[in-house]
C-alpha cells in the first residue's frame, strides 16, 4: 500500500487506514499462545483477595470486605452505571485501580492518566500520542500503555494504541541517549485496551524501520504483526459479571509477568 497518502497526524486522528499505510497488522491469538506461562492462577496465590472476583459491585458501605476490595468494586460500579457523558473518566479511574490492585505500579513505578507522548511523524515534532494510562518508571521511561473507550465509542482504539507504542519507542530511545546508552533497534511495548470494562491485551513490536517509516512517511517493506489476546469468556458484558471478572483478573496477573519480561529488556536498569 505504498500509494496511500501519509501525513503528520496525532494519535486522535489515527484509524485503520494508518495501520494499512504503515504495513501493520493485528493478529488475535489464543491465550495459551499469548501467555506461555498460562493464565490459570488462583487470585489468592497471586496475593489478591478472591472477593475481587466474586462480590457484587453494588455493595453497601458496611459490606464485609476489605477497604481495598470495596474501593475496587466501587470503581467498577461507577464505571458501569454512570451516564455516557461521564463514563470515560470512570472507566479510566477503574482501569487505573486495576493496575494498582494487581501491583503493576509496584516499587518505583507509577501510573499516569491522560498522558501525552511526543510523536515525531512526517518530520513534524509537534504531534502527540494521547494515552488513557501509561506505566512509567523512575527514569521516566514508559513501560506499558492503555487506551480506554466506551462500548458506544470504541472505533480506532487499536490504531491509537499502536501509534502510542511507536511514540513510546521514540521516547524511550531518547531517554537512553540522554543516559549515554545506545538506542535499541527494537522494543516490544505491552499494551491494553479497555472497551467498557472488557480488557484486551497486546504485544506491539516496534522496530527502528517502523519508527523511521513513520518519521519519513514511507511504507515499510517489513510487516509489523501486533499480537492480541482477548479474555476467553462466553459472557457478553464486562467485569460487572463475576464469571467474567475472575477470568479477566487472572489475565491481568499473567500479563503483568509477561509485560515485565518485555519492559526489562529496554529499561535503563532492572526493576
Amino acid at each position: 500500500m505504498a500509494n496511500i497518502i501519509r501525513s503528520a497526524k496525532s494519535s486522535n486522528d489515527w484509524d485503520d487506514n494508518e495501520l494499512i499505510a504503515y504495513n501493520i497488522t493485528i493478529t488475535t491469538v489464543p491465550s495459551q499462545q499469548f501467555f506461555p506461562q498460562g493464565t490459570v492462577v488462583p487470585l489468592a496465590a497471586a496475593g489478591l483477595d478472591p472477593a475481587l472476583a466474586t462480590a457484587d459491585p453494588d455493595l453497601p458501605s458496611n459490606a464485609d470486605v476489605s477497604n481495598s476490595t470495596y474501593g475496587f468494586l466501587r470503581y467498577l460500579h461507577l464505571a458501569t452505571t454512570q451516564d455516557e457523558t461521564i463514563r470515560v473518566p470512570m472507566i479510566d479511574a477503574f482501569a487505573h485501580r486495576i493496575l494498582n490492585t494487581v501491583a503493576f505500579d509496584k516499587g518505583r513505578r507509577c501510573v499516569l492518566q491522560a498522558h501525552s507522548i511526543l510523536l515525531l511523524i512526517s518530520d513534524d515534532n509537534r504531534q502527540v500520542a494521547q494515552m488513557s494510562l501509561c506505566l512509567i518508571d523512575d527514569s521516566d521511561m514508559l513501560l506499558l500503555l492503555q487506551m480506554n473507550k466506551t462500548q458506544t465509542n470504541r472505533s480506532n482504539v487499536e490504531a491509537r494504541m499502536v501509534i502510542g507504542a511507536i511514540a513510546t519507542y521514540q521516547l524511550n530511545n531518547n531517554k537512553r541517549r540522554e543516559m549515554g546508552l545506545h538506542p535499541l533497534d527494537a522494543m516490544t511495548i505491552p499494551c491494553i485496551t479497555m472497551v467498557g470494562t472488557r480488557p484486551t491485551f497486546y504485544l506491539v513490536p516496534v522496530t527502528k524501520m517502523l519508527s523511521d517509516a513513520v518519521i519519513s512517511c514511507q511504507y515499510p517493506s517489513d510487516r509489523t504483526e501486533v499480537l492480541k489476546c482477548e479474555v476467553a469468556s462466553d459472557h457478553d458484558g464486562g467485569m460487572e459479571a463475576p464469571e467474567y471478572r475472575g477470568v479477566a483478573l487472572q489475565y491481568y496477573v499473567a500479563f503483568k509477568s509477561l509485560a515485565k519480561s518485555h519492559w526489562e529488556s529496554f529499561l535503563l536498569k532492572s526493576k
